[in-house]
């Protein structure tokens, strides 16, 4: 294993910028075959995926009984289970929130309602007053119902006060307005949005506390977002296995012109029925998971409408809006800045817990372990008691005091295919042209307590989520901690990106410790 950076020397510094290389595996050439072998499975099981999609169409659409039941089913849709009346008599802890159309931009400057889900413990739970808000900033193709679960639980069993909410456009707030030009939010439109509505609950809640955020997969990187334009306004960070920019950089075009020719197939499909199906069958297994606040109707008709598909067509964008914006904010510490060593060095810490556990399918308890993916980076963990790890630490935190405003924002910083030229939209870094202040990541984190859940694998995109992606996400799961002074790293190995938010006990366990970690931080500063 090779000796860190000398501890004089930047971390970035010394070689060049990281070229996103693969970190061997010992394991890497059996590897390489087993996944020759199973790519080629996937391919035998595509094609007959696809003659029996090409029946299953002409079926119901020559005979018309998809494209009817679709009508009736959506007529019923927009009647009993999303019309904004009836699910509000349903749910008092619900309502549209008017906001002003400067807030977001891709409102065309119109104003929109929005809408939120406001949990709020008994008014006999003695604790309440004094745990932390909770905001569950919404994952990309998600609405407040997905989690919905997990904040009845956070305030039934610890009575925390939960706030979640839909994005303009998203699940049941108002859809984009049919004039407006199709430019996507940006990570700016997303973070005042969300400043927005936060600021309205602490109105309503009486509440200067420090919220926790819980942003699972898009989630988390619209909560980092929000943190470089709002500092100091969340206590508590969790992130649910947010996307690494690394894994959207990488493929950046290709990204998004797969998931936007995605959502615009699926759109063009909706009249025939398939994606009510398609969505029916994918969800089956996770409905017990959302819990019993609303109804499979609602949940599986908010994604069959026609906005749905256009939001999360134009949110593949703001996605990585989030990510440019995350990266300035870090500066020379973000990992697309790193040189190999460094971000070898940032990709082998070892996690504080590897865990076995898994709500989804049957229910496999929790426990601990040593197990890692053949997917990762090898056998050999560092640990933060490791001398080279220790200089690499010492010189790697000096970056902090470093401007981000040093780096060059008009390229992103970000090993563009071509920069300048952004190629996700008229912003810069995640933030319109005229947008000048970006604070500072490092000394945000270094006040935080941060909880991290990372996961094994994006399933059903394992083409793109290369190796060189892998290392980044781990290496951003180091950056985030490593500038904390409370932060913890729980890795999964055995579940994947999409099913780690179907742990609900996991986390609302992990939240709730979070609470006490923010307490005992306020107790020892006022003391």
């Amino acid at each position: 294993m090779t000796t860190a950076n000398n501890s004089t020397t930047p971390a970035t510094a010394g070689g060049s910028k990281a070229s996103l290389q693969p970190i061997k595996s010992t394991e890497e050439n059996h590897f390489g075959v087993l996944l020759l072998i199973v790519g080629t499975i996937k391919i035998i099981f595509g094609l007959l995926f696809g003659i029996v999609f090409l029946v299953i169409f002409l079926l119901v659409t020559i005979t018309g009984t998809g494209p009817l039941i679709e009508y009736c089913q959506s007529k019923r849709d927009e009647k009993e289970a999303l019309n904004h009346d009836v699910i509000l008599q349903a749910h008092p802890e619900m309502f549209l929130l008017d906001v002003p159309g400067d807030i977001n931009k891709a409102s065309g400057g119109m104003a929109y309602r929005v809408m939120v889900r406001l949990t709020k413990p008994s008014p006999d739970d003695d604790n309440a007053n004094n745990l932390p808000p909770v905001i569950f900033p919404g994952g990309l193709a998600s609405n407040l119902m997905t989690m919905s679960r997990h904040q009845d639980e956070l305030t039934k069993q610890h009575g925390f006060t939960v706030v979640n909410f839909d994005r303009l456009g998203v699940g049941l707030s108002d859809p984009y307005p049919t004039n407006f030009n199709r430019q996507p939010p940006s990570a700016a439109d997303v973070a005042r949005e969300m400043n927005f509505v936060m600021s309205h609950c602490e109105s309503v809640l009486q509440t200067t506390k420090k919220w926790i955020c819980v942003g699972g997969s898009m989630g988390a990187n619209v909560a980092t977002a929000f943190m470089t334009l709002y500092p100091n306004r969340i206590g508590g960070f969790f992130n649910l296995d947010g996307l690494p920019h690394a894994f959207l950089q990488i493929q950046c075009k290709k990204f998004l012109k797969d998931g936007q020719m995605i959502m615009n197939m699926m759109r063009r499909l909706r009249w025939t029925g398939l994606p009510r199906l398609a969505f029916r069958l994918a969800l089956q297994s996770t409905l017990p998971v959302m819990g019993d606040a609303f109804t499979t109707r609602q949940l599986i008709g908010v994604m069959c409408r026609d906005q749905f598909f256009v939001a999360t067509g134009l949110e593949y964008t703001t996605l990585m809006s989030c990510c440019d914006l995350e990266c300035a904010a870090w500066g020379k510490q973000a990992t697309t800045e790193c040189n190999d060593e460094s971000l070898r060095l940032l990709a082998s810490l070892a996690p504080d817990e590897s865990v076995i556990i898994n709500e989804g399918k049957g229910i496999i308890p929790r426990s601990v372990t040593t197990e890692r993916s053949k997917s990762e980076l090898g056998a050999t963990y560092l640990t933060r008691a490791d001398d080279e790890f220790m200089a690499f630490e010492e010189t790697f935190r000096l970056l902090a005091l470093k401007n981000p405003d040093d780096v060059d924002k008009t390229k992103t910083h970000c090993n563009w295919p071509t920069p300048p030229k952004h190629p996700v939209g008229n912003f810069v870094g995640g933030v319109e042209s005229d947008t000048t202040i970006i604070y500072p990541l490092a000394p945000q984190f270094k006040t935080l307590v941060v909880r991290i859940l990372c996961a094994r694998d994006y399933a059903g995109l394992e083409r793109e989520y290369t190796q060189e992606a892998r290392n980044h996400a781990a290496a951003r799961c180091t950056l985030q901690t490593l500038m904390s002074d409370d932060g913890k790293v729980y890795y999964y190995p055995r579940l994947s990106h999409l099913n780690l938010w179907q742990q609900v006990t996991e986390v609302v366990a992990i939240t709730f410790e979070m609470s006490t970690a923010i307490q005992e931080q306020e107790c020892k500063r006022h003391f």
